[in-house]
């Protein structure tokens, strides 16, 4: 969305990050909820559960997230606005929240890997749980980084990111162990 379109979020004299700055911070927040989710679906999978179902499970709660979040998005942007989204503005909304899907796209890749090289569910589903806790190393990283953060603060942001998805596997660990 462009500065000069006063659309949902983006308020004439506002201070604070520009309009591609703002999007590239909730892409960042949506990718790491994203992740979130995506750990927490995989700790709640019952062992045994066979891949090719806990990967459609796993984009099918992302994309049901995805959904209510758009909604909620759209239903406030209409209320602050007090008026009908034009259609431009309805895209941004519904695009903005795409990155929580797309979150779920590695670790679903890994478990549709590991489903064909027919490893065994409960061992995939704690290799996807890994994988999750790297990825949410990875953006931690990216958005200590892109925030300015240095030294032991960009470290200590970087690992509390990780702890999430260390929390998830815990959950599994006391829900299925």
């Amino acid at each position: 969305m462009r500065t000069d379109e006063q659309g949902p979020g983006a308020g004439a004299g506002t201070q604070g990050p520009g309009v591609d700055e703002r999007e590239e911070f909730e892409h960042r927040s949506a990718y790491l909820y994203g992740l979130v989710i995506t750990g927490s679906v995989l700790a709640a999978a019952p062992d045994g559960t066979p891949l090719l179902r806990v990967a459609a499970l796993l984009a099918g709660t992302l994309f049901v997230y995805w959904c209510a979040e758009a909604y909620a998005h759209l239903i406030a942007a209409r209320a602050h606005l007090r008026r009908t989204l034009r259609a431009h503005e309805r895209r941004a909304v519904v695009a903005a929240g795409l990155p929580l899907v797309a979150a779920c796209a590695v670790p679903v890749l890994v478990i549709l890997l590991e489903a064909v090289l027919r490893v065994d569910p409960s061992v995939a589903v704690d290799v996807a749980l890994v994988v999750n806790v790297l990825l949410l190393v990875g953006v931690g990283w990216r958005m200590s980084t892109a925030s300015g953060l240095t030294g032991i603060r960009r470290l200590a942001s970087t690992a509390l990111s990780g702890l999430l998805g260390v929390v998830m596997i815990v959950l599994k660990l006391s829900l299925h162990h």
